[in-house]
């Protein structure tokens, strides 16, 4: 009976040390830790528990201060090291060094992924293709057969598309600001019961922006798939210009505000899938409303 009680215990440690990762401590000096890194990859910033291999309970919290090859240089913010502790990856959700001490369940090794992804945020830049909604409400003067001025209400929509490349820099571990430029078409079309656009019932705009965007993205998930919320605002120049609605020589310059939320797919520790959807609100006039949905995605990598 003794006999197995001692093969179950070593089956439970074997199980455990594998969902461990290779990294473990060579030496301890102060609050300054030395990691045998064993083919694992790290990032500066990124947060990782101790694990004593004795007891198979995490023992420290530490912080990565450097990377050099195979090894790590790291500052112990909570708790005590020594030589041949192992390393486990900790949730970017849970770094504080003032954290509540774990329940036994919590102090279990779990299973974690070492080189799949990373759980800080890094500075990255991408490209990005847009599928974009259009509407707009516009209030029409024109002057009917009779030479007289008239009013007439159009309500338009239609789609666009768009390209550019954006640049993401992390603010710290939770913010991160993006300038993105891009290449967009706002294109609506409706119509009016009266002959109020050039004539014609049929009634349009269609506009090609050179667009640049700033944004604030606030991370409340870093894990494989980290989600954002943000805001921001835009700055809009038409490069090309025709409508049967509006002023052709009135269009020039806009603005927008833009509010969202998106997805960072990480495929790696070096690239991601950046997808999100973005609601663009241009500024009412006293005669003109409009107002963009934009679907994102494309490519990134990570510097």
């Amino acid at each position: 009976m003794n006999f197995k009680n001692q093969l179950c215990a070593l089956s439970l440690l074997l199980c455990f040390s594998s969902t461990g990762l290779a990294a473990s401590v060579s030496a301890v000096k102060g609050q300054k830790v030395l990691i045998n890194l064993d083919g694992d990859a790290t990032e500066v910033g990124e947060e990782f528990y101790l694990i004593n291999p004795s007891t198979q309970k995490r023992s420290a919290i530490i912080r990565i201060k450097q990377v050099k090859g195979n090894k790590a240089l790291g500052e112990i913010v909570r708790g005590k090291a020594a030589d041949g502790f192992t390393l486990q990856a900790k949730a970017p959700s849970a770094m504080s060094a003032d954290a509540p001490p774990e329940t036994p369940e919590e102090a279990a090794p779990r299973q974690t992924n070492a080189t799949g992804y990373l759980r800080v945020l890094k500075d990255s830049w991408g490209v990005l293709g847009g599928y974009l909604m259009n509407s707009m409400d516009a209030d029409i003067t024109y002057r009917d057969s009779f030479g007289i001025s008239q009013k007439a209400s159009a309500s338009m929509s239609g789609t666009g598309f768009g390209f550019g490349g954006f640049y993401d820099y992390a603010l710290n571990n939770s913010l991160v600001g993006r300038g993105y430029a891009a290449m967009e078409q706002f294109n609506v079309t409706g119509s009016t019961t009266e002959a109020a656009c050039n004539s014609s019932t049929t009634c349009d705009a269609k506009i090609t922006y050179l667009s640049l965007y700033g944004l604030l993205k606030w991370y409340p998930i870093q894990d494989k798939y980290r989600v954002w919320l943000g805001g921001g605002m835009g700055y809009l120049l038409a490069l090309s210009k025709s409508s049967t609605a509006l002023n052709e020589s009135e269009i020039s310059t806009n603005q927008v505000f833009t509010f969202g939320g998106g997805l960072d797919w990480q495929m790696d520790r070096k690239n991601y899938i950046p997808v999100s959807i973005e609601y663009n609100m241009f500024p009412a006039s006293d005669t003109v409303k409009a107002s963009m949905i934009v679907i994102k995605a494309g490519w990134a990598w990570n510097l």
